[in-house]
């Protein structure tokens, strides 16, 4: 292979690689190209209809309370939650409910002994949420935006009846409404310990609710 031979190859390869680089769209800057791809990461996650990251998020719930040892009754409490990302969430709430029982004469036995007519339950909760799903579906002629999450903590249950520290664990659905609006589907389980008289038994009472919330501040 003779010299002429080998700069014809490095020519036309000199020509090959200026004419890539004028096409329209190329980018041999690697740093240029990061960045592309940054902005377009940043595009795809904007297409979620709601961000939530450093957003405060306040809201009223209210359901179902199924206990262990006594009868269902209602359940009602407030939260607050403060979204550290979009996927997760701290959150601190409080709840009222009461001890009822309409067929266990026991538990008049033991309210009579404690002499304390006040069966009220509240629930103090702090929790860490977790979504690692987030979905759209077709409901209609609208898209339904929602996360499903997850959530556990610790915190009491102030009773007549119960003492110590109490865990809760469940799931849920947030559908979103708009920007600044969502409903909550939860299921909760609380366990904790209850003593009726002489005995101290381990229970697991479910909350079954629906809450409505709004996120703060009102725009992304």
């Amino acid at each position: 292979m003779d010299v002429k031979t080998v700069a014809g190859g490095l020519a036309l390869l000199l020509a090959a690689t200026a004419a890539r680089a004028d096409e329209p769209g190329s980018c041999v800057d690697p740093n240029i190209k990061a960045d592309l791809d940054a902005k377009r990461r940043r595009r795809s996650v904007k297409e979620r209809l709601v961000q939530k990251t450093n957003r405060h998020e306040l809201g009223v719930r209210g359901g179902q309370y199924v206990s262990d040892l006594f009868d269902a009754t209602s359940v009602l409490g407030a939260f607050y939650a403060y979204h550290l990302t979009e996927d997760f969430s701290v959150e601190a709430s409080g709840a009222w409910t009461r001890v009822t029982s309409t067929g266990e004469p026991e538990l008049e036995r033991v309210f009579s002994v404690l002499g304390d007519p006040n069966r009220r339950a509240l629930l103090f909760f702090a929790n860490l949420e977790w979504a690692p799903l987030h979905a759209k579906m077709q409901a209609g002629a609208s898209l339904v935006h929602f996360d499903v999450y997850t959530t556990v903590g610790a915190g009491v249950v102030d009773s007549v009846l119960s003492s110590g520290v109490a865990g809760d664990g469940g799931l849920g659905f947030m559908v979103f409404l708009g920007r600044a609006m969502a409903l909550r589907f939860e299921v909760r389980d609380h366990l904790y310990r209850q003593q009726l008289l002489t005995r101290k038994l381990v229970v697991n009472d479910v909350a079954a609710t629906v809450g409505l919330s709004v996120l703060l501040p009102f725009t992304e």
